[in-house]
């Protein structure tokens, strides 16, 4: 699974998304790499999401085929998700436009050709034919000021696999937050098992931003994890934690 993100930033407009119907489909542009023999193609290739194709010794189709020149092996794509409307963020954090199922290859380059449609953030007046190959600028009549999108980018995020990411973290110190009652949790990691059952030693445990005080050994039970990371990236100001 690939996502496309955008970040942005938005002013005077929300819901910026691609003009994306089936009378009128958007052609998502890429360049592509085969994750066989890591060949990139050497030119764009363009796909809708209401296009079919069929996938040659397969009952399956995708809306992208690609058979890969240098080891002959085919691969498909297909969009399982989106378009996603890009939401106004004052910290312009990515957000994710739409969700692919690639097999064999990878998207490692986005060119957004086609056109994008925006609402007015205060009199929702609809700007449609917007070009975000560059800065984008217009005026809003009825708000009577200036609209624009800048600091355009974008990016192709892969989903990281979590038993291979947290078994290569043991030891180290981790910070994991429970899907209920504020509650973070703060240690080293000893073990991980084959459910996805995550053991802490050293632990402290913090609730609603306060720490509670000093836990030792911790079992957590995969279930009840909403977020976990490890605590040298992590702010813990972004947590609520103190």
């Amino acid at each position: 699974m690939l996502s496309l993100v955008l970040s942005a930033e938005l002013s005077g407009v929300n819901q910026l998304r691609p003009q994306d119907t089936e009378d009128d489909p958007y052609f998502y542009t890429f360049k592509v790499q085969c994750t066989s023999c890591r060949e990139v193609h050497p030119n764009w290739i363009s796909f809708t999401r209401f296009e079919q194709h069929e996938i040659p010794g397969s009952r399956g189709e995708a809306n992208f085929v690609w058979k890969c020149k240098l080891c002959q092996k085919t691969h498909s794509a297909t969009v399982t998700a989106g378009p996603n409307a890009y939401e106004a963020d004052e910290k312009r954090n990515g957000q994710k436009i739409i969700d692919l199922d690639c097999r064999g290859l990878e998207f490692i380059e986005f060119k957004p050709d086609g056109e994008w449609e925006a609402k007015g953030t205060e009199s929702s007046t609809p700007f449609t034919g917007i070009d975000l190959s560059d800065e984008w600028y217009d005026y809003d009549e009825k708000a009577g000021d200036e609209v624009s999108v800048k600091e355009i980018n974008w990016d192709i995020f892969q989903p990281v696999n979590p038993r291979p990411y947290l078994q290569a973290r043991v030891g180290t110190e981790m910070i994991v937050r429970l899907k209920w009652g504020q509650t973070e949790y703060k240690g080293t990691l000893e073990s991980i098992d084959s459910y996805m059952n995550v053991l802490l030693r050293d632990t402290e445990e913090f609730i609603d931003g306060k720490n509670t005080g000093s836990l030792g050994l911790v079992l957590i039970r995969c279930n009840n994890i909403l977020w976990m990371g490890s605590a040298d990236s992590v702010e813990m100001t972004e947590l609520g934690l103190k």
